[in-house]
């Protein structure tokens, strides 16, 4: 054989190898879907149906637009509060406890709803629960008539909401690894404005119309809609494990970069929740201070519109979280919040615009850094124990969710009352204390714990 021969049969292997070789830049941007099939010749990446229905984007979208939907009945109560006071004759106290126990459901039912996903398929978690979460804003609006049976509504409604939100947080989790995994998160966990924003909307808009018992039923509505949703989010090529029973609270709070989030986020939503409840009661009051006449919108549509500004901040700060040290960016955005809450107490009762404008500015900087802690509590956990985990980070959360709602009816009451500017500059001096609380602990962490918190970031 000449030497001619042999080198024009290596240059016809070497070109038909580079023909059928897969560029690999062209699979990079498909590495979070599970399932890529190659043409028959092996000279084309042939994305399959079912890589394409679980790309990063659509699960996103659906476990996102699940959380939103759910999220429409959150707000019923805090939209009508000052309706459903004078008609049912209720206390300050008595109301922070019918906004506020929404949370204890959740808080009572998302240790088992959130660590089952690590044992069963998601779906049918987040499925049912919106089941219950419908069934429970119908029964509202048709049996509901003074402070128990709203309680025990409420109640429910929390623990429909814990099927929601972690569990699908968990899913997310599970469908979307690697690089794009934070973003998603972040993107998860800032849509929770999202949905608190539209239920703030639905329930001004509908309760102009048609009255406050209606707008519990636009609340059932939404988490239909979810039910269709989730049933279009394909099976997780994750599978459950049983690492998940084997002593998971043990490890959760020895992870002291986890824990530091926890802590973090139980003095986050100490304000946000305190804030989302008392918002629409606090402006209908300062417009009947005398002075302070203004026209204005249905005030839940202006609590709503808030809201939603909330919705771009978090994504903001989870990507700067992203890019520079996370424990200081959130110290920072609650730095920031906790001079608002103070400013609020010290104009309590003031000029109308001021008093607004400070109310918009906490909705948006409460919610600020939600994003940021959820993406670092999700990326500091092992991943084979991460709903477990997730339910100690959501039991601690709307507990003092719960609390902050129900300490600022208190302090109402036990300074004044809600028609004082002393009650007033109380309840949210009481509020502060959550970014106080959340900013130190993220900012005071020691250094070797600071090492383990940018590693998670």
């Amino acid at each position: 054989m000449s030497p001619s021969s042999s080198g024009r049969r290596r240059r016809r292997r070497r070109s038909s190898s580079s023909r059928t070789a897969i560029d690999p830049a062209r699979l990079a941007w498909r590495k979070d879907s599970h399932e890529i099939g190659v043409g028959q010749e092996g000279s084309e990446a042939v994305v399959t149906k079912r890589s394409f229905s679980t790309s990063a984007f659509n699960v996103t979208a659906i476990l996102s637009f699940c959380q939103v939907a759910n999220l429409i009945a959150l707000m019923t109560f805090p939209s009508v509060l000052p309706a459903v006071t004078a008609e049912w004759h209720l206390s300050s106290s008595e109301a922070g406890w019918i906004g506020g126990i929404y949370f204890a459901g959740y808080a009572a039912a998302v240790p088992f709803l959130s660590r089952s996903t690590d044992r069963i398929d998601g779906r049918w978690i987040v499925g049912g629960s919106s089941l219950l979460g419908a069934a429970v804003s119908f029964a509202f609006s048709a049996i509901a008539d003074g402070f128990w049976a709203a309680l025990v509504f409420r109640f429910l409604g929390g623990a429909a909401l814990a099927g929601v939100a972690m569990p699908g947080l968990v899913l997310l989790a599970q469908h979307v690894e690697g690089p794009r995994q934070q973003r998603c998160v972040s993107v998860y966990s800032s849509s929770y404005a999202l949905g608190s924003a539209a239920s703030f909307l639905v329930a001004g808009v509908v309760d102009a119309m048609f009255g406050w018992r209606a707008v519990f039923v636009a609340g059932g509505l939404g988490p239909l809609l979810a039910v269709v949703a989730v049933a279009c989010l394909p099976r997780s090529s994750s599978h459950p494990s049983s690492v998940a029973e084997q002593g998971v609270v043990v490890p959760a709070i020895r992870n002291r970069a986890f824990m530091a989030y926890v802590v973090a986020f139980a003095g986050n939503t100490w304000e946000v929740f305190g804030i989302r409840v008392w918002f629409v009661a606090c402006l209908a009051w300062t417009l009947r201070v005398p002075g302070n006449k203004l026209d204005l919108p249905n005030l839940a549509l202006i609590s709503g519109l808030a809201a939603l500004m909330g919705v771009p901040a978090s994504i903001l700060v989870a990507e700067l979280a992203t890019r520079w040290q996370r424990p200081h960016v959130i110290a920072a955005t609650c730095l920031a919040s906790g001079v608002v809450c103070l400013a609020l107490a010290a104009t309590a009762g003031g000029p109308i615009i001021l008093v607004l404008v400070l109310l918009i500015l906490l909705q948006i900087s409460s919610f600020a850094d939600v994003g940021a802690l959820g993406v670092g509590a999700v990326s500091s956990v092992d991943p084979r124990r991460r709903g477990a985990a997730l339910a100690i980070y959501s039991l601690a959360g709307y507990t003092t969710g719960l609390a902050g709602s129900v300490m600022f009816g208190f302090c109402l009451d036990w300074f004044g009352g809600a028609d004082s500017r002393s009650g007033w500059a109380a309840a949210f001096t009481v509020l502060a204390l959550g970014p106080v609380v959340t900013g130190t602990v993220l900012w005071r962490v020691r250094k070797k714990d600071d090492a383990a918190l940018r590693d998670a970031a």
